[in-house]
């Protein structure tokens, strides 16, 4: 199948990267020695609402476990931080792959020379895409109760998908409520947790493949008159 290089409108209201990590410092030191590497490019800092949590929650509850706990940003990219988790973004307009994986790479360079990684744990590829209409109607996915179709008035779908050493978690729902803006959203986070010893030496190749599964993922669930609608670019 050939992909398109880009479609129009973009649907893309966030693009993220994701790494998980232990550390071989004390957690709570890896904002500084992060936020320090980083401070040039992002002059904006805040902290997320996780910190209002007591000390003793955030590190014994295992769904917070990989929540970041302060958030740096410029006007292009959004770098959130936690004691073993850091997210890059492309935000608020994603810019295009090009541009994006500069910026991962350039933030896990400087990662790589502080030394604060000991093991990669998961790293994540994550594109939310937003549709006005109700997607269920255009894209090639069926759901039936027996021999019946289901209506998709009101629907939230989530699977995962194996591909290759990578797996897609997959969320595609309708009526949802985006920034004031009714519609569907196609949710695809492409990751790997294996095969990630020499991690920041494959960096550039991995990080590459993920993008491409969840890329190849997003345009196999799109019907061909939809996709010619949003006008692709080859």
């Amino acid at each position: 199948m050939t992909l398109p290089k880009s479609i129009n409108p973009c649907p893309i209201v966030d693009a993220l990267f994701e790494i998980r990590f232990t550390t071989k410092i004390h957690p709570s030191a890896v904002f500084g020695i992060v936020y320090n590497a980083l401070q040039q490019d992002f002059p904006k800092v805040e902290n997320l609402p996780v910190l209002q949590l007591p000390e003793a929650v955030r590190t014994t509850d295992p769904n917070l476990k990989f929540k970041p706990h302060y958030r740096i940003s410029n006007n292009k990219f959004v770098t959130q931080i936690g004691p073993e988790v850091i997210t890059i973004s492309s935000f608020p307009k994603y810019l295009g792959w090009t541009q994006f994986s500069n910026q991962i790479l350039s933030i896990l360079d400087r990662i790589e020379e502080v030394g604060i990684v000991d093991s990669v744990e998961r790293i994540g590829i994550r594109y939310i895409n937003f549709f006005e209409n109700n997607i269920f109607k255009d894209i090639d996915l069926k759901i039936c109760i027996g021999q019946n179709d289901i209506a998709y008035k009101n629907t939230i779908i989530r699977t995962e998908i194996e591909q290759v050493s990578f797996k897609s978690s997959l969320q595609v729902a309708n009526n949802v409520n985006l920034n004031n803006r009714v519609g569907s959203i196609i949710d695809i986070d492409t990751f790997t947790e294996s095969n990630l010893n020499d991690f920041f030496k494959q960096k550039s190749e991995l990080i590459s493949k993920g993008h491409s599964l969840e890329k190849e993922l997003f345009f196999s669930l799109l019907k061909v008159d939809f996709l010619k609608t949003l006008n692709p670019i080859y």
